[in-house]
This record gives C-alpha cells, sequence and structure tokens, in this order.
C-alpha cells in the first residue's frame, strides 16, 4: 500500500533536478505550481497530494507505453518495464504501485482487458507500384519539401517585416490568412499550419501577439536548401513527444493507420494521441520525408541528419537569371539562398516557387540604396546575376535613382563613434553651410568628407528631412533587437522555469517554521493519518531513553499531542508529538 504521505517522502527524498523532472512530466495544473493561490501546493503534501488526483493520474498513465500499464495492472518487478511509471511517482523504486494510481487502473475497462505480449497491429502492405518506382516518390517527396520550406522561408520574411500578429482570442485573422498565402503562393487555409510549424521548429516566435524571428529562423533563412531540408527536418522531429517517437519507431517506415499503433503502444492515451499522430503523418508528408504513408529512404537519411541525399533529391540551384527590359527578373531554378538574399536587395518577389519571378522598381532600387550600397555595388551585383548583358532599361533606373536619392552616404566613423559623410565636393558644400543642419556642427578634414560627433541615424534623418540624397550604410544602422532565441509561455514562465520554483518553495517551506522541521513533516504524516482514519506505526522516545513502537489510530493532532486507539490494546492513548522520531504506515 502506497499513501499520500508515502509518496511525498519519496518526493522529499528525491534530489532536486530529478524532481523538477519529474514535475514537468507530469504536467500539473498551473495553479498547483503557483506561488499562491487556494490550489497551490505549499509543501511536499500538498504535492504529493495533487500527483494523486484521479486527472493527474489519468494524464501520466496516457503517457505510458503498453508494457508498463501491464507492469503497474500486474504488480510485476520488471525493473525495466516499471521505470517510466518511477520516473513519474507512480510506483517507487521496490515496485510498490501508488493506491491512486490502481484505483485508476482499475476504472479503465480498457486497460483491464490488455494481454500481455504481442505485437502491433498487423497492416496492409505499401502498393507495388510504389515499392518499384522510388525515383518517383523520391522526386516527389523533394518537391514536397522544397515547396514547404519556399513556403516558410517568405512566413519568416513576412514574420521579419512584421506583417504577422495575432488575434486577442489567439490564431490569426481570415483576411492576414488570405493575404500572407497570397503573399507565399499558398493556400491560405494552410498558412496557421505553416506559422505553427515555425513555432514548433523554433524558427519564429509568436511572442504575446506580434510574431518574431528567432536567430535560428535567421540562419536558416540564409543555410543551402539542403542543410535547410536537414535543419528542419531534425528540428520537428525533436519538437515531438517522446511517445510519439515510441510509436514511429514500432510503425517503422510505415505511418499508415498510425492511430491504431498509437492505440496498441499506449492503450491509455487515445484522448491526445490520435489527434497528435494525424497531425504528424500529414507534416511528415508536407516536409517530403514520407509519400503516401510511407518514409521514403530520403526521408529517412534527412531525418537522421544526411545532408548527401537531399543534395542528390532536391532540384539543382542555378547561378544566373534573366534580366528582362520590363525590370522582371526570371529565374530558370532556385537560387541559393545567398544569391536569393543578394537579390532581394534591389528587387522584390513577386511570384515564388521552382521558377521565381522578381521585380526591379525605383522604389526597391531606393531601398538598396538607404540599406548602403551605391551604384556600382546595385550594377555589380546584377552584372554577376544576370546570364545576359544587363538591360539598358534597368541600367538608366539605377542611375537615375542613385543620382537623385543616393548621392550622400552616411557611414559610422572608424572608432564607432560618431558619423563620416562621403559625397562630391559641391553636395558636401551645401550640406555644410546649410542653417538648417548647423547644430550637427560639422568638421571636414577633405573635400569628400563631412565628420560629426552625432550619430548616423540621426544625421541620416536630418538630411532626408531636408531632402538631401542621403543613403545610409549598412553599419550605421542603429542596433536592433533579434526576435527572442526562446519561445516565451502565455503565463510568464515555462514549464521548466515553474518547477524550479516549486522546488525551491517547497525546500524553503520544510526548511522554516516554528517547530523543529523533522517534528513538523511528522506531524504531517499523522495528520494525513486522521484524514484518513488509517492506522500508523508510531515509534516514540521513552524518559529512559529507549524507543518504543505504538501502533494506533489517530483521531487528532493538536497542542502537540497525538490522540488516537491503540489497535493492539483498545484503549486511547495520548503521545507527545516532540517525543515522536518516526511514523509508518501500519495498513
Amino acid at each position: 500500500m502506497t499513501t499520500t504521505a508515502d509518496l511525498a517522502a519519496r518526493l522529499r527524498a528525491m534530489p532536486d533536478d530529478e524532481l523538477e523532472r519529474l514535475v514537468v512530466a507530469r504536467r500539473l495544473p498551473a495553479a498547483v505550481l503557483a506561488d499562491s493561490g487556494p490550489q497551490h501546493a505549499a509543501d511536499f503534501f500538498d504535492l504529493a497530494e495533487a500527483l494523486r488526483t484521479d486527472d493527474a493520474v489519468d494524464a501520466a498513465l496516457e503517457h505510458l507505453p503498453r508494457a508498463t500499464l501491464l507492469a503497474l495492472r500486474d504488480g510485476s518487478t520488471d525493473v525495466g518495464a516499471l521505470a517510466p511509471a518511477v520516473a513519474l511517482g507512480l510506483a517507487d523504486a521496490d515496485g510498490a504501485v501508488d493506491d491512486a494510481v490502481a484505483a485508476r487502473l482499475a476504472a479503465h475497462p480498457e486497460l483491464a482487458d490488455l494481454r500481455p505480449g504481442g505485437t502491433a497491429p498487423v497492416r496492409p502492405a505499401a502498393p507495388e507500384d510504389q515499392v518499384a518506382d522510388q525515383d518517383r516518390v523520391r522526386a516527389t517527396g523533394a518537391e514536397h519539401a522544397f515547396t514547404t520550406m519556399t513556403v516558410l522561408a517568405e512566413l519568416l520574411r513576412a514574420v521579419d517585416a512584421g506583417e504577422v500578429r495575432e488575434l486577442v482570442k489567439g490564431g490569426i485573422g481570415t483576411p492576414l490568412a488570405r493575404t500572407l498565402g497570397e503573399r507565399v503562393g499558398a493556400d491560405p487555409d494552410s498558412v496557421p499550419d505553416r506559422l505553427a510549424l515555425l513555432d514548433d521548429t523554433g524558427l519564429a516566435d509568436p511572442g504575446e501577439g506580434r510574431w518574431a524571428v528567432t536567430d535560428e529562423g535567421r540562419s536558416w533563412l540564409v543555410a543551402a536548401w539542403p542543410d535547410r531540408w536537414v535543419d528542419l527536418a531534425g528540428r520537428w522531429w525533436r519538437s515531438l513527444d517522446p511517445a510519439v517517437h515510441e510509436v514511429l519507431r514500432t510503425a517503422d517506415d510505415d505511418l499508415h493507420d498510425l492511430v491504431a499503433v498509437g492505440r496498441w503502444a499506449f492503450p491509455a492515451g487515445a484522448r491526445w494521441l490520435d489527434a497528435v499522430l494525424l497531425d504528424v503523418a500529414g507534416t511528415a508528408e508536407v516536409l517530403g520525408l514520407a509519400v503516401d504513408g510511407t518514409v521514403t529512404p530520403t526521408g529517412r537519411a534527412v531525418l537522421g541528419g544526411d545532408a548527401t541525399a537531399a543534395v542528390e533529391d532536391l532540384p539543382p540551384t542555378v547561378a544566373n537569371v534573366y534580366l528582362q527590359h520590363d525590370l522582371t527578373v526570371i529565374a530558370p531554378g532556385p537560387l541559393s539562398p545567398a544569391d536569393d538574399e543578394a537579390l532581394r536587395t534591389v528587387a522584390d518577389l513577386e511570384a515564388p516557387g521552382l521558377a521565381a519571378r522578381y521585380r526591379v522598381s525605383e522604389e526597391s532600387v531606393r531601398r538598396a540604396l538607404r540599406a548602403g550600397s551605391t551604384r556600382d555595388d546595385l550594377l555589380a551585383l546584377l552584372d554577376r546575376l544576370s546570364a545576359t548583358d544587363v538591360p539598358q532599361p534597368l541600367t538608366y533606373l539605377v542611375d537615375q535613382v542613385a543620382t537623385r536619392d543616393g548621392g550622400i552616404v552616411v557611414d559610422l566613423a572608424a572608432d564607432g563613434r560618431g558619423t563620416v559623410l562621403h559625397g562630391t565636393p559641391e553636395q558636401l558644400d551645401l550640406v555644410g553651410v546649410d542653417a538648417e543642419l548647423q547644430q550637427l556642427s560639422w568638421e571636414r578634414p577633405d573635400l569628400g568628407t563631412l565628420t560629426t560627433t552625432h550619430p548616423p541615424h540621426v544625421v541620416h534623418a536630418a538630411l532626408e528631412e531636408q531632402r538631401y540624397p542621403a543613403a545610409l550604410t549598412a553599419a550605421a544602422h542603429p542596433a536592433t533587437q533579434d526576435g527572442p532565441p526562446v519561445r516565451r509561455r502565455a503565463g510568464g514562465r515555462s514549464p521548466e522555469q515553474a518547477a524550479h520554483a516549486l522546488v525551491a518553495r517547497l525546500r524553503l517551506t520544510t526548511e522554516r517554521g516554528e517547530a523543529e522541521p523533522e517534528q513538523e513533516w511528522l506531524g504531517r504524516q499523522i495528520d494525513l493519518a486522521v484524514r484518513g482514519k488509517t492506522p500508523i506505526r508510531l515509534t516514540v522516545r521513552m524518559p529512559d531513553g529507549s524507543e518504543r513502537p505504538f501502533s494506533i489510530v489517530p483521531t487528532s493532532v493538536a497542542a502537540g499531542r497525538v490522540r488516537g486507539r491503540d489497535t493492539s490494546v483498545d484503549v486511547e492513548r495520548t503521545l507527545p508529538l516532540s517525543l515522536v522520531v518516526a511514523v509508518e504506515s501500519d495498513a
């Protein structure tokens, strides 16, 4: 028999890190983990009672594999089978099952009918044509992966531009989903799922309503296509629950009817596992890891971190684009992420996909100049990427915008403090004598340079206000805060942080108090026995220094005394709590 007091004693004896892992794994309600409130755990007995409630035990049983459930139900002493249950506090190291756990096992008919042994249910084999045509399967998987990565990359750029905000009630609205779908070239209905994938893989963070790109997301955007695929698949795999990993290992490469496999492997987990497994099977197809319900050879290699297989299946990148006289840019195949990023500095993406279309406009050229590029930089970039000569209309557009909007370059001073202006002597003559800019206190070390102690972004704003053609270099942009590397939780604390705070609070509660800590602990054990009318054995230190056991059914604990009926001689006894040195269950 294992009671609340027994569990509280085990919890108290656990190392802090082990106890924190148990609290996180048991997924207790936030009210129990809170620092205050009517349901918060004030001591180890409260925590033990919270872990033994019907809902808490059911939630734990839902995550236990078949062998562990059978070991709990049948009283097995198989250490390996019982290990998951011991880690969750459902049984002790000797295999003694908590009474509350035994009661919940008996309350579930589907668990009572479990039979030992057996194998996962037999499922239909994959179609013969699929087995035979592995080249088609691999090509289809790579196509799905490329399409998904393209959509995710465009969504990340929309997130980085501050275009993705959630509604107060959570999720994105239908108008935003439609807008994002048009931008990224995807069905609007799939946009929420793709955003959820970015969140699950840690590439973007929904924060508290306004999405942000994480540092990992920024790195993923500039990675090569094969590395993107391997990284994305690995992040997705690591985000899955261990129970899902177990089901997928049981299913091997066959994702048909994962729900049946899940119900066999985790007989109590249908409430949460069915929907998760359906989503996993769908996501594996979206990521190009599986085709028609079967994991492809390349998918298996990608999940194992092998980028070589991804290189062989993904469409090869192209080194050049076609610059058109109408200022459009046609990529005849996928560009490398680095070339794509470079082209986007001077052009806007109009149609994403395997053969993407971009457009150079006056606004895009102006944006590039204001980001720090010069006329020569832009023309050199276009010349490098173009499969032919740069068309005259495009050269004319760059020249026209550069002359009008990028004549003066605002850069950060070499020592990192102040600003350096570069331009023609005529332009700097006008800037230097402009009465509206005198407060910047210019110095002119040479004809082509002006300097000031003011920050570059302040100088740039002042020049733009006076309509000077100024461009701020990339190095001179003010530092911005990147997206948070760790996803935040609505409650302000992650489960790990809440568990750490709970354990620290329980340790402090155990150590302090007017009574001696050990006496306070013993008093709480006796109080539980009073409430449960449970027989206990008290070891009492006698006046001569010896210790004597008393088996009693306690009726009250008050004024430093324990009252109860002595079961051995059927008399009422009153014992000083200060002389009690040990309490054991006598049930």
